[in-house]
């Protein structure tokens, strides 16, 4: 009897000898983030600007990125494709960051039942986000280059949601407004709707910054990463993503903090 119950201990150590960890290193920190909206999301890969934005900012940590969504998706019908659903419930993430469709769902800002839509739906992501163990982060976005007056619309939707569900708030439109009238940098595309590669780079950094509490001087301009590809997908191999100047990142750089101090 003796005997077996020394052999059961002998087997027992050398299983965790072969399944435990050899060394006290710390193990590398991962940071997973599932990005959920449209072309406002997905143009000039705005999400692996944000993990070439970490490998900057956060040695040895790694940023873990996947983008739901297609061009003009609502809030509705991300929640009625039942794709971000299936995401959460298979796959685990530390952040959700929801981006709602430019109008809101709507051709006018100003039509009442717009916010309404994105009210409802935006609710019902954030509570199966939270359900999953995930933090939402509602990306707040910016208003057509000839109607800077409307972004007050997307403002007041985008912090209901924030101040409702106690969710994390990307300013973007906000700090996009500190930034649109400088003539020292365009942030639009020609149809004045998507963002240029600079928008991009605003966008990221102030998803970075509501998420990291990190010093955002560190960040270079000139970023390369993955492309997003059609359907979501990785490029194979990396790509240079933004290029700006110094004087061009100090304004971004300035806006978010002086949007988020």
């Amino acid at each position: 009897m003796r005997r077996g119950k020394l052999t059961f201990i002998s087997v027992f150590i050398f299983l965790l000898c072969i399944a435990g960890p050899r060394t006290t290193e710390a193990q590398e920190e991962v940071h997973r983030i599932l990005f959920v909206g449209n072309s406002y999301t997905y143009f000039n890969s705005m999400p692996q600007l944000v993990v070439a934005m970490a490998e900057h900012t956060m040695p040895g940590q790694t940023i873990e990125t996947k983008f739901l969504g297609g061009g003009g998706a609502t809030m509705k019908q991300h929640w009625d494709v039942g794709l971000v659903v299936e995401e959460l419930k298979s796959s685990k993430w530390d952040y959700v960051v929801l981006q709602g469709q430019s109008m809101l769902g709507s051709d006018d800002l100003t039509d009442p039942d717009s916010p309404k839509q994105f009210y409802k739906y935006a609710e019902l992501l954030d509570k199966a986000i939270t359900a999953s163990g995930a933090k939402t982060v509602f990306y707040m976005t910016w208003s057509r280059k000839h109607l800077p007056e409307q972004q007050k619309y997307l403002t007041n939707a985008y912090t209901h949601m924030v101040e409702k569900q106690g969710s994390v708030l990307a300013p973007v439109g906000l700090v996009w407004d500190e930034v649109r009238d400088n003539p020292s940098i365009e942030l639009y595309q020609e149809d004045g709707s998507h963002p240029s590669i600079a928008g991009s780079y605003l966008a990221a950094m102030t998803v970075y910054a509501s998420i990291f509490s990190t010093p955002l001087d560190d960040i270079p301009g000139t970023l390369s990463g993955f492309e997003i590809l059609r359907g979501g997908k990785l490029s194979e191999e990396q790509t240079q993503l933004s290029d700006l100047s110094e004087a061009e990142v100090q304004i971004i750089q300035e806006a978010v903090l002086q949007v988020m101090k």
